[in-house]
């Protein structure tokens, strides 16, 4: 993980961890996002918009993890929100709103930030996350049920492949401003596939593609962003690569693709 200003590896305390998911070992904490990227199943943390039974479960302990994750300095909570469900759009969205007010509130208690995600991919999306009804998939949209949730430890997580698979528009970015993007992941997209085509199974490392890294640096500091940068990867075949070159791959694309992009303005 990489502080946007300087992109020197990031301390503890700018680690991020999924709100709610399974246990991982290597030294992780215990529903957490892993330093070294990509070695966790997206499985592992159930979206915002699942069945009541399993949102309950997902809330067993929450406390403390949380106050887990504050030990170690981690500031970052991490949800993602369904870019369609079962529910109509309506009630999926109420569910969210009051979903997000709860989780936020909870990690506020311990000093730990939500970063809410959308999902901007329409294809190949697993049963968790897909529906028959459309709930929301870009930031302007998700930024305006935050907005509307009045959740104030609630931001935006920016996710540069769905960035991207929204169009790449940088005005969504630079509207957010500062104080409400919450983190930032990046991974790069394949330069042969329309938008429409792409699933999170062809993120490849920063740089690799064909995502216009200067764009993005340039909304990103237009918005104020400084806080950190993670490689999230679903690659079926880059997740295949040993633990530690995965580490050394996306630390030198990280601080290489923000490095070409500040030397091309």
């Amino acid at each position: 993980m990489f502080h946007r200003r300087g992109l020197h590896p990031a301390g503890p305390r700018s680690r991020h961890r999924p709100l709610t998911g399974a246990a991982e070992g290597d030294g992780r904490a215990r529903g957490g996002r892993e330093r070294h990227p990509a070695r966790r199943a997206r499985p592992a943390r159930p979206p915002l918009l699942v069945d009541p039974d399993t949102y309950r479960t997902c809330l067993d302990g929450l406390d403390s993890r949380l106050e887990a994750m504050a030990a170690v300095g981690c500031t970052v909570a991490t949800t993602v929100l369904n870019p369609r469900s079962p529910l109509d759009t309506r009630e999926a969205l109420a569910v969210a709103r009051k979903r997000i007010a709860e989780l936020a509130a909870a990690a506020a208690g311990h000093g730990v930030r939500l970063a809410v995600e959308a999902v901007s991919i329409h294809t190949g999306l697993p049963p968790e996350l897909d529906g028959p009804h459309p709930v929301l998939d870009s930031l302007p949209q998700l930024a305006e049920l935050l907005e509307e949730t009045d959740a104030q430890n609630a931001g935006v997580l920016v996710d540069s492949f769905h960035w991207a698979a929204a169009g790449a528009d940088p005005g969504h970015i630079t509207l957010l401003g500062p104080d409400h993007i919450t983190h930032v992941q990046i991974a790069d997209t394949p330069a042969h596939h329309a938008i429409g085509e792409l699933t999170d199974s062809h993120r490849l490392f920063p740089g690799d593609g064909a995502l216009t890294w200067p764009v993005l640096a340039d909304a990103l500091d237009q918005a104020g962003y400084t806080g950190p940068v993670s490689v999230e990867l679903f690659n079926p075949q880059l997740r295949a690569l040993p633990a530690g070159e995965i580490t050394r791959r996306s630390h030198h694309a990280a601080t290489s693709c923000f490095t070409l992009a500040e030397t091309s303005r």
